[in-house]
């Protein structure tokens, strides 16, 4: 819950959810118009919106972060967490119905509700969630002094380094080898490459970190390659954090 609640962007999040109530409350949509007055559709929709965006934003966060959703695209992820989440949702836009306007519920009236709020869900979801910013320019790849030392067949695609003895086992997109080198040595070379030590054997690029889990009581850090690594109690708070910034 904390790495879910903990990065909220308080700002965007009360703007969208000031802005629907407003809406809502003004235009009456879904019957709400033509039965309530304008103070009680403030409320109804206030009530309606606190407990969706509740879920909503619980389980499109851990959709957008789950490592097994990794290689989908983000619409994709907003759609599953608005899916899941619009289950509670229609409970909660029945249980105001019958507060107040009870017209009693029905399996029929609760699966209608909850494609409604599956579809509104996906559509504030992208706009909320996904960053829309054109991107003007694309970052040059980083060259750092350990590119220097791979062979042209790797590629320059570091996606972890690990130490084997005496050597350093450099993975890539393209395969691995190993580099006669202290693992030390290694660390200070990649430094200009966005990444992090999760172990004291082990050392991963944060473009190639799925996602941190839990297994067998210890936690692993999922790789783009579908490799797992171990990582260590000193550096888990700061993996958790450099895959929570990139997300």
């Amino acid at each position: 819950m904390r790495q879910i609640f903990g990065e909220v962007r308080w700002e965007a999040k009360a703007a969208v959810f000031l802005g629907l109530v407003a809406i809502f409350s003004i235009v009456g949509p879904f019957g709400s118009y033509e039965t309530m007055t304008m103070a009680e559709r403030f409320t109804y929709w206030t009530v309606i919106m606190i407990g969706i965006g509740f879920f909503m934003h619980i389980f499109m966060t851990m959709a957008l972060r789950s490592p097994h959703l990794a290689n989908w695209p983000g619409a994709a992820k907003i759609a599953i967490g608005s899916l899941v989440a619009a289950i509670p949702g229609a409970a909660i836009v029945e249980f105001a119905n019958e507060v107040f306007r009870p017209t009693g519920i029905h399996l029929t009236t609760i699966l209608r509700t909850w494609i409604q709020v599956s579809v509104i869900g996906v559509i504030v979801g992208i706009v909320e969630y996904l960053d829309w910013r054109p991107q003007n320019t694309k970052p040059s790849p980083v060259r750092t002094p350990i590119h220097k030392r791979l062979s042209a067949e790797l590629g320059q695609d570091i996606i972890s380094m690990s130490m084997q003895d005496h050597y350093v086992e450099i993975t890539t997109t393209q395969g691995k080898d190993l580099i006669l080198m202290r693992f030390s040595d290694a660390l200070h070379e990649v430094a200009d490459l966005p990444g992090f030590q999760l172990h004291r054997s082990h050392w991963a690029a944060t473009a190639h970190a799925a996602g941190v889990v839990r297994k067998g009581g210890k936690s692993k850090l999922q790789l783009s390659d579908g490799r797992e690594l171990p990582i260590s109690a000193t550096y888990l708070e700061n993996v958790q954090k450099s895959i929570s910034a990139q997300n």
